[in-house]
């Protein structure tokens, strides 16, 4: 017999999981390392200052355009020697002779010029690239934004999943270390004779159920720390311990001001605006395109038939560019883009609508789970003071071993609900904060 007890105790002591110094992971800190390092989000964020250096982009075009340009030819086309000569400011009399304008001889030319363009008007085209170019920002920071959101939901589900894992097998430990004492206190009685045999068999299939649940909770620990360690960019096999975020007092959380918070911030509706920026700039652009264009030019050239010796020369004027379709394409094009621009204010007030109620439903959630994990952690309690009585009396031959088996698992049934709770209060919260639109 008592090389069975201490069969029993090592078979107990073997479900704990060994920890050496174990980094303690809080949810905070997950969130933090995942916005931080998760490559998805970076992806994000490399599409953002994409779309930041567009806006530079186009609000170039408002600037002069200068272009520089150095060549070399050589040949003896007439018309190519006659414009090289007169350009280099080398033509003589002697080349007006039939023979030399018929058969010149090869002339080697270098042209170099220096030119700049300023448009002074273009009907708003320009401008309306320009916003059309901060709507695509908007759209994409708000992209960004709204992916990091979704990320840090998605970390503190997985950590409640390894919560989840972690309290099952603990509670599966517990329940096999009580039922290895329970067995020994059985074969006491049933060595003094007061209980059978039966007793001592149904307490040992009971342990045996509890070592198989903290082996299997250790396997589902194991999955959800690799997923978890995923999402915050660490090595899959990281080791870290979490910890269970505390319970605060209640509190009354006013509504119109979460709703007010949550339009200012939320990501979906900053991309709304900026779909409605990007709609308005689209109409501005058709618009444009029944006015002309107007630009003003210059250019220096200095031009010679060898690179070190040339003469310069230089021209100025303006241009006003003016094309548009004959089967009114443009005035499809405004009709189109007005319209463009209807559904994206109209799907603007339809998300501000929708966020509205996330908050609602949000806010609604977590105090129903703070609730909950209140009343689990009482009944908590009071399931393990019953077990205690009950194995007391079982001790003293007043109860069964039915009920001792019921209080155990009524003890289990009790913490895991508590568990449950505390892992949909986290997973409740991560939902407001993203509801709220608070970047973490």
């Amino acid at each position: 017999m008592r090389f069975r007890r201490l069969l029993l105790t090592a078979s107990v002591a073997a479900l704990a999981t060994p920890v050496f110094a174990q980094e303690a992971l809080p949810l905070e800190q997950a969130v933090a390392e995942a916005v931080a390092r998760n490559s998805g989000l970076e992806a994000a964020r490399s599409g953002a200052r994409e779309a930041s250096a567009r806006v530079d982009e186009a609000r170039s075009r408002f600037f002069p355009r200068v272009s520089v340009s150095e060549s070399w030819q050589r040949g003896n086309a007439p018309v190519f020697v006659f414009s090289s000569l007169l350009s280099a400011r080398r033509f003589a009399a002697g080349n007006f002779a039939i023979d030399a304008l018929n058969r010149p001889d090869p002339v080697g030319f270098f042209h170099g010029a220096i030119a700049v363009e300023q448009v002074l008007f273009d009907g708003g085209r320009t401008g309306a690239g320009l916003s059309a170019a901060k709507g695509m920002e908007a759209i994409a920071t708000a992209g960004a934004d709204e992916q990091a959101l979704a990320l840090a939901a998605q970390v503190a589900a997985a950590y409640g999943r390894v919560l989840t894992a972690d309290a099952a097998r603990s509670a599966a430990e517990a329940a096999a270390k009580a039922a290895a004492e329970d067995v020994a206190r059985a074969e006491r009685r049933r060595d003094a004779g007061t209980v059978t045999n039966a007793d001592v068999l149904s307490l040992q299939v009971h342990l045996a159920a509890m070592q198989q649940q903290a082996i299997e909770a250790g396997g589902h620990a194991a999955v959800a720390r690799a997923e978890l360690n995923r999402l915050r960019g660490a090595a899959v096999d990281a080791a870290f311990t979490v910890q269970e975020p505390a319970l605060a007092a209640p509190v009354t959380r006013d509504w119109s001001a979460l709703a007010a918070e949550a339009i200012a911030n939320r990501p979906e509706l900053k991309r709304g605006e900026g779909g409605v920026a990007l709609a308005e700039s689209g109409r501005r652009q058709a618009k444009s395109a029944w006015w002309p264009q107007v630009a003003a030019q210059a250019a220096y050239q200095y031009d010679g038939l060898s690179f070190s010796d040339r003469a310069s020369s230089w021209v100025v004027g303006g241009e006003a560019r003016w094309s548009f379709s004959t089967g009114m394409g443009e005035r499809a094009a405004m009709r189109a883009a007005a319209a463009a621009e209807e559904r994206a204010r109209a799907s603007r007030d339809e998300a501000r609508a929708a966020v509205q109620v996330e908050v609602l439903s949000a806010v609604r959630q977590l105090e129903s789970a703070e609730a909950r994990e209140r009343v689990a952690r009482a009944t908590v309690a009071q399931a393990m003071e019953s077990q205690r009585i009950i194995r007391d009396r079982y001790e003293a031959g007043m109860a069964g071993v039915q009920d001792v088996l019921s209080a155990s698992a009524a003890v289990l049934s009790a913490e895991t609900s508590r568990t449950a709770a505390v892992v949909d209060r986290i997973v409740a919260q991560a939902a407001l904060d993203r509801a709220l639109g608070r970047r973490p």
